[in-house]
């Protein structure tokens, strides 16, 4: 029987990175990566294995959808703030991944191997 992961492991995760998500969209995506449990007990992977897979599967998906961690913030009347999207680690984990999943498993999962985007934020007035 496949491991199962809860939000509170992801959310420990994506706090050791430095990111946060709604948990709304982490209960949508831990439901997306238990689609693949038949293909994980199929593939004979061990418990330690599937609980990476699957964290590392839940975190690259988030990572697809634009989780972001304030990069730095400016006040006293110059406003602004700044975003740094999750693309420092991305290439590592993504990496990890499919070094973990060898049968293909997480290939079916909405999972971006591409690069990330620096977004800024300026409010004047």
């Amino acid at each position: 029987m496949a491991v199962q992961i809860t939000a509170a492991q992801v959310n420990e995760q994506l706090s050791a990175l430095g990111y946060e998500a709604a948990g709304f969209i982490i209960d949508a995506y831990l439901c997306k990566v238990n689609k693949i449990d038949a293909c994980l007990d199929g593939a004979g992977y061990d418990d330690c294995d599937q609980l990476l897979i699957k964290v590392y599967a839940v975190v690259l998906m988030l990572a697809s959808s634009d989780v972001r961690k304030v990069s730095s913030q400016s006040s006293p009347s110059g406003a602004s703030q700044s975003f740094k999207y999750f693309d420092d680690g991305k290439a590592s984990l993504y990496s990890s991944l499919a070094k973990l999943d060898t049968s293909g498993c997480t290939s079916s999962l909405p999972i971006d191997s591409g690069g990330g985007v620096l977004q800024f934020k300026v409010n004047r007035g």
